[in-house]
């Protein structure tokens, strides 16, 4: 009966604890919020450190702690969110900017962070209407105007992705991505003399980016200028030497202008950079079986034929070379 009565009370006893500390949590003090928010912000900040040494793990795992303390803040959310999306985790990243967003839906930048996770993961409407969020709450942001022209492009309005990009050039006339990007829908839109001037601004604004001296050798390709064509490949090479399009395009223009040595060393360093690369396969394969080595030209066009096997062209030239050495 000693024992019994032992136990009832230690049980109560315990009951009491809990629902002690069940309205202790309930309804922390002064005291304990303000240690809980003052270790949320140190987590943040450790993982902004440990975020910009390159530890994305380590950010990762503050910032989720962040959160856990202080789950009313958006900034953990909102980095949280970042750091996600730069790992590719894009389904997390979204998750966690919309809770940015729901916590601080007056901050354009929570909103613009979601935007660019949803284009990232497909949802074009999704992320054009948060651009457009971030621009009526900071009409003069150049950087989301950028964003939705990209979004607004890809969506398949050209013209008015063209107006997003000049809104942003006008905010910040040195915007080299936004010279480029227009340029890119001009190009699209079949302004070649505009597209170009475009480049030409963004690479002297910007001139150690690869991308915009092999863009604007594209540009000049198609406009019919050959040696200015060569002159950008070459740059982009320079600038970035594993790019194999940038060879492959390189060794095309070569070819045209009769330099067919040139060219075939152009498309033999474009697919030992990107072995999976099916037009610098066939390209070679043309440069081969032009200088005489059909052999050589069908091994080509067999490998272009099997990373790529919806191609006519690859197919057809498989055959009738194959056609050629046998008959």
């Amino acid at each position: 009966m000693k024992a019994q009565s032992l136990t009832l009370c230690t049980v109560a006893l315990a009951l009491a604890i809990t629902s002690a500390a069940v309205g202790q949590n309930a309804n922390p003090p002064a005291e304990a919020r303000g240690a809980a928010s003052r270790a949320a912000k140190t987590r943040l900040e450790h993982g902004r450190m440990l975020q910009g040494r390159g530890d994305m793990e380590g950010a990762i795992e503050d910032y989720r702690n962040a959160a856990r303390l202080q789950p009313e803040l958006y900034e953990p959310h909102f980095y949280l969110g970042a750091a996600l999306e730069a790992i590719g985790e894009v389904d997390g990243a979204i998750a966690e900017d919309r809770e940015a967003v729901r916590l601080r839906d007056d901050l354009p930048e929570p909103h613009e962070n979601l935007g660019a996770a949803l284009a990232d993961n497909g949802d074009l409407d999704g992320a054009i209407s948060e651009f457009r969020t971030v621009i009526h709450l900071q009409p003069d942001n150049a950087d989301a105007h950028l964003k939705l022209g990209y979004a607004l492009r890809a969506h398949g309005d050209v013209d008015s992705a063209i107006a997003e990009y000049r809104t942003a050039l006008r905010l910040a006339p040195k915007f080299a991505q936004a010279h480029n990007n227009l340029a890119l829908a001009l190009k699209a839109e079949g302004d070649l003399k505009g597209a170009i001037v475009e480049y030409r601004e963004a690479e002297r604004l910007q001139p150690d980016a690869a991308s915009i001296h092999y863009n604007l050798g594209v540009a000049l390709k198609a406009n019919g200028d050959l040696d200015g064509a060569i002159t950008e490949y070459r740059e982009a090479i320079r600038l970035q030497p594993a790019l194999s399009q940038a060879h492959n395009n390189l060794g095309t223009v070569l070819r045209e202008k009769g330099s067919l040595g040139a060219a075939i060393a152009e498309y033999r360093e474009a697919v030992r950079l990107k072995p999976d690369n099916a037009l610098a396969h066939y390209n070679l394969g043309v440069a081969l079986e032009k200088r005489g080595d059909s052999r050589g030209a069908l091994d080509e066009y067999r490998e272009a034929s099997r990373l790529d096997p919806k191609d006519p062209d690859y197919r057809s030239n498989v055959d009738r070379v194959f056609w050629k050495l046998n008959q």
